[in-house]
């Protein structure tokens, strides 16, 4: 599972919400639930195979039709997102065409007083590496669908004592079986939390969680359990904090048992209506995402922020880091042919990600967008490292 406190990701995609996501309108001109938008947008690509040699540039054009709905109650409030689009590069030698289809749905529900109901899910098929959600591999390695789903029930047994109980599924499955045979695979995760109202403004959490991930290929098979403390605690009305950290237990069907600390925590701040910014941060055991290293320890941060500078220009950014420790791995005999005791050294990984776009509003239902995101992989398997450069403009239209 690769969640920040309380379920948020830490990490980004390296287009982030910015390239291949249709901007779904400024939203300050309307209070009507629904807008539907259109975006076409152009721009050149330095390393379109995110190779470390060889590296193949091209010019591509994306277009996205995108929907947004927002609607509540005092009991219930509803988002749901989505964007269907496509890009074509121009000079790429194959896979020409990349599919950009992603959805978000969060949903909240108040039964009672005392009980409440909650629900998230992400999913997108698509080909650009997500840094966001951890799910799939830091380079293109074609198309490939992910998930991730979280289901959870609140309730406050007292004034100050109260119970979170949740499930979480996340999958990644890609097109290409040769990938998908050492990253295809599904995670199923249980949590419970215990928490305590110490002051008006300071929860108190001791948590749990039981995680099973099950692969579609490769023996790598594991159960994982969590024990965590923490708490959740809002400095200000804009400025709230939540941080969990502990141990990490996992034992593998096929490669033994590994033991990890483990911490995620999340800083949010708001000032006013036109500046937004957002820290997490994640450490602990994930999937190794290589065919020969099967586990590896991650150290994950980002940070978002977003500034309305006037009325019609705002700006946005993304910065992501991740830091990879890979175990080394005496490989068992396989359909691989690897003979048995073939052996594999550990080696570090470390990825960074940035995004930065501004957006100019030219009229209430057009305006127009521009955007540079770079990424930089550094490997102690030198054949992994790789950068990456983009550029790109266009127009949205949002009705």
């Amino acid at each position: 599972m690769i969640a920040g406190a309380e379920g948020e990701g830490a990490g980004g995609t390296f287009s982030g919400t910015n390239s291949f996501t249709p901007d779904l309108g400024l939203g300050i001109f309307s209070r009507f639930p629904l807008r539907v938008s259109a975006s076409v947008q152009g721009g050149y690509d330095d390393n379109i195979n995110t190779a470390h040699d060889f590296k193949q540039n091209s010019w591509f054009t994306t277009a996205n039709i995108g929907l947004s709905y927002d609607v509540g109650t005092p009991r219930t409030q509803i988002n749901l997102a989505t964007s269907q689009g496509i890009t074509y590069y121009f000079d790429a030698a194959n896979n020409k065409w990349e599919p950009n289809l992603n959805l978000t749905l969060t949903v909240n529900h108040k039964a009672s007083e005392r009980l409440a109901l909650a629900l998230t899910v992400y999913a997108s098929y698509q080909t650009e590496p997500d840094f966001q959600y951890g799910l799939g591999t830091n380079r293109r390695a074609g198309n490939y669908v992910a998930t991730q789903d979280k289901m959870s029930v609140s309730y406050m047994w007292t004034p100050r004592f109260s119970t979170n109980t949740s499930y979480t599924f996340s999958a990644v499955h890609y097109d290409s079986s040769g990938i998908g045979f050492f990253e295809d695979r599904y995670e199923n995760t249980i949590g419970n939390e215990f928490r305590f109202l110490v002051m008006p403004t300071t929860n108190l959490v001791g948590e749990y969680r039981f995680e099973v991930t099950s692969y579609d290929g490769v023996q790598r098979d594991s159960k994982t359990q969590f024990a965590l403390a923490g708490f959740d605690h809002a400095f200000t009305s804009r400025l709230v904090s939540s941080f969990r950290g502990g141990a990490e237990f996992r034992d593998y069907d096929q490669f033994g048992t590994k033991t990890s600390p483990y911490f995620e925590a999340t800083l949010r701040y708001a000032l006013g209506q036109d500046t937004a910014v957002a820290w997490t941060n994640r450490y602990g055991i994930e999937e190794g995402d290589v065919a020969l290293n099967p586990t590896r320890t991650t150290f994950r941060t980002g940070l978002q922020g977003t500034h309305k500078f006037t009325a019609r220009i705002e700006g946005a950014a993304e910065l992501y880091y991740t830091h990879d420790n890979y175990d080394s791995a005496t490989i068992p005999p396989g359909p691989g042919g690897n003979p048995p005791g073939s052996f594999n050294p550990a080696f570090t990984e470390d990825t960074f990600n940035a995004s930065l776009s501004l957006r100019y509003a030219v009229t209430r239902y057009l305006n127009v967008q521009t955007a540079f995101d770079h990424a930089e992989v550094s490997s102690g398997i030198d054949l992994r490292s790789y950068s990456r450069n983009r550029i790109w403009g266009g127009l949205n239209v949002t009705f």
